[in-house]
């Protein structure tokens, strides 16, 4: 399973790349910087997530991949570098003749570095997860954080080359630490 994630954040920046690469050159006439592309007011991701679900805190033999969705809107309120984003994912998969679903939905602060038009972020999130385990379904607190790192194609369009966050949950009375890595598209509004 991790092949295949590895494979597609290949495929994705394989793509990507090429169509970086076809940028306009500065004119070569002064020694000064290009301008900076317009920092955007919101952003929209929606793309493939994997889920590592630590279904060993309930007993079951070994942790478990899961395959599903994520998609995050990120509002940049006060300056170009602090925000504010909501984060939704669903992941699921079967394994020891068990169903597993895996909500989430969190919220938090993110702070982006932006160069050009790529940016790298951080952020830090707090929320409820919903996780189902063959028609039984519980509900708990979640919180985490991480960090990324977005390719910009043109002024309104990205590749999130990487989205990987550490999140600490508590469903069916047990702690569970889970990791989870997304890959996709991005889009941006406005400009500020």
């Amino acid at each position: 399973m991790r092949s295949r994630l590895v494979l597609c954040g290949l495929i994705i920046l394989l793509i990507a790349w090429p169509a970086a690469a076809q940028q306009p050159e500065p004119a070569a006439t002064t020694q000064s910087k290009p301008p900076a592309a317009p920092k955007s007011k919101a952003d929209i991701f929606a793309g493939y997530s994997y889920l590592h679900f630590d279904s060993a805190s309930m007993g079951l033999p070994h942790q478990i991949s899961l395959n599903g969705w994520a998609a995050t809107g990120t509002v940049y309120v006060y300056k170009p570098w602090l925000g504010v984003v909501a984060d939704f994912s669903g992941n699921y998969g079967k394994n020891y003749g068990l169903a597993f679903n895996a909500y989430n939905f969190l919220t938090g602060p993110e702070l982006a570095y932006r160069r050009g038009r790529n940016s790298i972020f951080l952020r830090g999130l707090v929320g409820v997860a919903r996780n189902n385990v063959s028609g039984t379904t519980n509900s708990g607190l979640e919180y985490g954080g991480g960090g990324g790192f977005d390719i910009g194609l043109r002024p309104h369009l990205a590749v999130r080359a990487l989205q990987a966050d550490y999140l600490k949950t508590h469903t069916f009375g047990v702690d569970q630490t889970n990791i989870r890595v997304s890959t996709g598209l991005v889009f941006r509004w406005g400009s500020k």
